[in-house]
């Protein structure tokens, strides 16, 4: 396989009425337990009921281990794919990840996707009274 890097997009095992969707390597790095690359999904039909249309096409960025990559990704289609200036999504997972707050899937892409729909279509109503959507995604320590 080739090795994984930033600009790279692919083709990947994606859920059905999904085949169009590709993930674009939008930076590969080093961590403790392991490479991560952060990749950005297209062509998704993510059902989100926050978005005006009700579907939502793209996550702008997923941090996720090599070895899941691995094991979804399936077809190289562009080696120099234009890479997005805007890297919020990675500036706040980033920070989180420091504060310990925040990991890594280890889940295949198609998988993420429909975790990360579960968990918007069971939060819509309490996301909608919200300003931003931090509770979907905040840390617990459950006991």
């Amino acid at each position: 396989m080739t090795p994984f890097a930033p600009g790279q997009r692919w083709t990947y095992r994606t859920r059905p009425g999904e085949d169009t969707s590709t993930a674009l390597i939008l930076k590969r790095e080093e961590l403790p337990g392991g490479p991560v690359l952060h990749v950005q999904l297209d062509g998704l039909r993510l059902h989100n009921p926050l978005t005006p249309s009700g579907l939502q096409t793209e996550l702008g960025h997923l941090p996720l281990t090599e070895a899941a990559a691995q094991a979804c990704l399936t077809e190289l289609i562009d080696a120099h794919a234009a890479i997005p200036t805007d890297q919020s999504g990675y500036q706040q997972w980033r920070s989180a990840f420091d504060a310990g707050e925040a990991g890594v899937f280890t889940l295949p892409l198609a998988e993420i996707v429909g975790v990360l729909e579960g968990a918007i279509s069971a939060n819509a109503e309490a996301m909608k009274t919200h300003s931003d959507t931090a509770g979907l995604f905040e840390k617990r320590n459950l006991k």
